[in-house]
């Protein structure tokens, strides 16, 4: 008798726990990958314009300050810089604020750094480096996941290539085009550049 009780308490302890277990579910978790609003920037090679182009890129992202302190004179906040490797792909972050602008500085590979027969840096190459300013009209919410909740998403996105004349051809990015104009997430391209192949 007592063989049989231990069987079924055994049994029914088996059978809760597993009742527990799938009725559990997995958590929402808010990560950088698709949660954060970010503007996708495909890299395609200028001469055909549809080849994907790989190529190591780093970028800086920033925005206006609101207000200048008296004795300052940097009038930007960095909010993200990082790095692709080898990628035709990037995905730089966008954030709120007043002027409704984002600056990004996107350069093609490292600084190169020149050195001397005893190991010491005698002068840097800078890398190619292109700037785009991002601007959108409009702010909206979007439901992300349960976890996360709503979202911000950006309306009206234009995407500008101002190196050195508004519209222009850039050092290494020839010409860039905006394909999306909403920014929900970090899965959507939203521009396309036209680079040229590195030498």
């Amino acid at each position: 008798m007592k063989k049989f009780q231990t069987i079924l308490s055994v049994t029914i302890v088996a059978i809760l726990t597993s009742f527990v277990l799938y009725s559990c579910e997995d958590d929402d978790i808010c990560t950088d990958e698709g949660e954060v609003p970010r503007m996708v920037a495909d890299i395609y090679y200028n001469i055909d314009k549809t080849t994907k182009l790989e190529d190591s890129i780093f970028y800086w992202a920033y925005v206006l300050k609101d207000s200048i302190p008296t004795g300052t004179s940097k009038d930007t906040i960095l909010i993200d810089q990082g790095f692709v490797n080898m990628k035709s792909s990037f995905a730089a972050p966008i954030r709120n604020n007043k002027k409704k602008e984002i600056y990004y500085t996107v350069a093609r590979g490292r600084d190169v750094p020149i050195k001397d027969n005893n190991n010491i840096v005698i002068r840097i190459i800078p890398a190619i480096k292109d700037r785009l300013i991002l601007k959108y009209d409009t702010i909206g919410n979007a439901y992300t996941s349960k976890a996360c909740g709503f979202g911000l998403t950006f309306k009206g996105v234009d995407v500008k290539l101002v190196t050195k004349t508004a519209n222009g051809a850039g050092n290494w990015i020839k010409n860039i085009e905006t394909v999306n104009t909403e920014i929900k997430d970090g899965s959507t391209t939203i521009i396309k550049l036209f680079a040229d192949e590195r030498n």
